[in-house]
């Protein structure tokens, strides 16, 4: 768990993309926390989807390819007559090492520029409501990425992670293992010491951790030795969702 987190001048900046939804929150110099949030049908949101929507626009009779990411991505898809190409689920990709990108209307686009577009609305949303620049963050991570099957599989995702965010315009990044930053927030509560498991269930894996957390370990300052362990499986709701569609709405028996 990290001691430290990458700071704005301003205060600490931490993100989570996930799968599914990510957000993106300043820790102030005052111990107090804001968390963006973004319009959505006439409301607001605190949740971004991780998704990205693409549609050719005629201007001046020339079709152009248009992009939106989040909220504002799903209200143009659903309002869009002829509909264009909605990309989600960018995450559960990152540990292939055959998928590298895709064309979408003519034009190929790496998997790392498809995240990358989404996370730099992302930030630029996030600049406009903190009024400051953000150039460092602190990103959580899944222990085992979906589909991370072999050696090196996570660090690879990691890497095309990192790469994603290099390409958003993020300078510094620095990784934390999901569950371990839910115990993190967890042990800022306590007033006594506790060995907990933690579990992180979402949209591409499942995560858990066995941590030891309380005043002592902030204290002294948190030790490799105080996680006792991380297990985690690229099993989620995703996959939920998919078999939920093939075997009932689809009709298809059940493997």
């Amino acid at each position: 768990m990290s001691s430290r987190a990458p700071k704005t001048g301003k205060g600490a900046v931490g993100l989570d993309f996930g799968t599914t939804n990510s957000s993106i929150a300043l820790a102030e110099s005052s111990d107090q926390v804001r968390l963006a949030k973004f319009p959505y049908l006439g409301s607001l949101t605190d949740s971004y989807r991780s998704l990205l929507y693409l549609q050719r626009v005629k201007e001046g009779g020339v079709n152009r390819l248009q992009s939106w990411t989040g909220p504002e991505g799903i209200e143009h898809y659903l309002s869009a007559d002829v509909k264009g190409r909605l990309v989600q689920s960018l995450k559960s990709f990152l540990s292939s090492r055959t998928l590298h990108g895709t064309e979408v209307f003519s034009r190929r686009y790496t998997l790392e520029d498809l995240i990358a577009r989404i996370l730099r609305d992302l930030r630029e949303k996030a600049e406009h409501q903190f009024g400051l620049a953000i150039r460092s963050t602190v990103i959580g991570r899944p222990v085992h990425f979906s589909g991370a099957e072999r050696a090196g599989d996570d660090s690879h995702a990691e890497g095309r992670l990192t790469a994603a965010f290099e390409l958003a315009g993020y300078e510094s990044v620095e990784f934390e293992m999901e569950p371990v930053a839910a115990a993190h927030y967890y042990e800022s509560m306590l007033d006594h010491d506790e060995l907990i498991l933690i579990g992180d269930f979402g949209g591409g894996t499942s995560d858990f951790s066995l941590v030891h957390v309380g005043p002592t370990i902030r204290r002294r300052g948190r030790v490799p030795g105080d996680i006792v362990g991380n297990a985690g499986l690229g099993i989620a709701g995703d996959a939920f969702d998919a078999k939920i569609i093939r075997c009932l709405v689809g009709a298809v028996n059940p493997v």
